[in-house]
């Protein structure tokens, strides 16, 4: 190819408007689940701010911003890049314009079902210049673990587990939401497979206390699991305190963190993974 050709092609590809964004450098995420997977994929370095709503032992030593911070909060940190959410952007509607025109480019990308993961961190790994087929090789291996470490201990049996979702009119997962599809990776059957989502495409589905007495009356449930974090503040304390709590006295309960339940990220899902093996089967 002639020199003068050479430089025509590159300078064609430098000013395309289909050219990849260069990787960001200084990135502000604004739901947990992204800060957890840009950690997991090796980003930690390139975060300059993360949501309140992150776990307190996430990288405490960065300033911590609500989904209704200012732009000009964020300004001060000069990100290259802020990651978002539907709903932290429903809650902040102006942030987006704001901090577009000062140059810093803003990208929403939902929380992702369970089968939709491996695309939502090839996405991720682009955008902070990691490796997506890496990112996607990661998740293979972590599930793999999982279900084979469940395989080793369940002995065959798989343990009929119950989660509460929220305490209020006793919520469970629906059938297709994270923490069921976990529940099932590690080796648990779902008590409540025939719960209806609240809403379409909603993780979380009414069941009640009646359904939940009976299926228990019957031997139908081997595990009840209260999800703790921003949903549902119960714990052991309150769960122990419900005057219903002696009809399922005998079940056995535990209590695992929303973060490592229903949060779609490689950390929460190897943490979770690790705690519901634990619960099932024991040491």
């Amino acid at each position: 190819m002639a020199p003068r050709i050479v430089v025509y092609v590159l300078i064609i590809f430098l000013l395309s408007p289909l050219r990849a964004e260069a990787a960001a450098k200084r990135i502000v995420s604004l739901y947990p689940g992204h800060t957890d997977n840009i950690v997991a994929l090796g980003g930690e370095r390139q975060l300059v701010a993360v949501s309140k709503n992150d776990d307190d032992d996430m990288l405490p030593k960065l300033p911590r911003f609500s989904a209704k911070s200012g732009a000009e909060e964020i300004l001060a940190l000069k990100p290259d890049l802020v990651l978002t959410r539907g709903l932290a952007e429903r809650q902040n509607p102006q942030l987006r314009s704001v901090l577009e025109r000062a140059g810093v480019r803003v990208v929403s990308i939902e929380p992702p079902r369970w089968d939709e993961f491996s695309s939502y961190l090839r996405e991720l790994a682009a955008l902070i210049g990691s490796d997506p087929a890496a990112a996607e090789a990661k998740l293979k291996n972590i599930r793999g673990t999982i279900a084979s470490e469940a395989a080793k201990k369940s002995g065959g049996k798989s343990p009929v587990v119950f989660v509460e979702a929220t305490a209020k009119e006793l919520h469970t997962c629906s059938p297709d939401s994270w923490a069921a599809k976990l529940v099932e990776l590690a080796g648990g059957r779902n008590a409540a497979p025939d719960a209806r989502a609240i809403r379409k495409g909603s993780a979380i589905a009414p069941y009640g206390l009646e359904r939940i007495l009976k299926a228990a009356a019957a031997g139908n449930i081997d595990i009840y699991l209260i999800q703790q974090g921003t949903m549902n503040a119960s714990n052991m304390k309150t769960l122990v305190s419900r005057p219903w709590y002696p009809a399922i006295k005998k079940i056995k309960t535990a209590v695992v963190p929303e973060g490592e339940l229903s949060r779609p990220s490689l950390l929460g899902l190897e943490a979770g993974g690790r705690r519901l093996i634990k619960i099932f089967y024991g040491e």
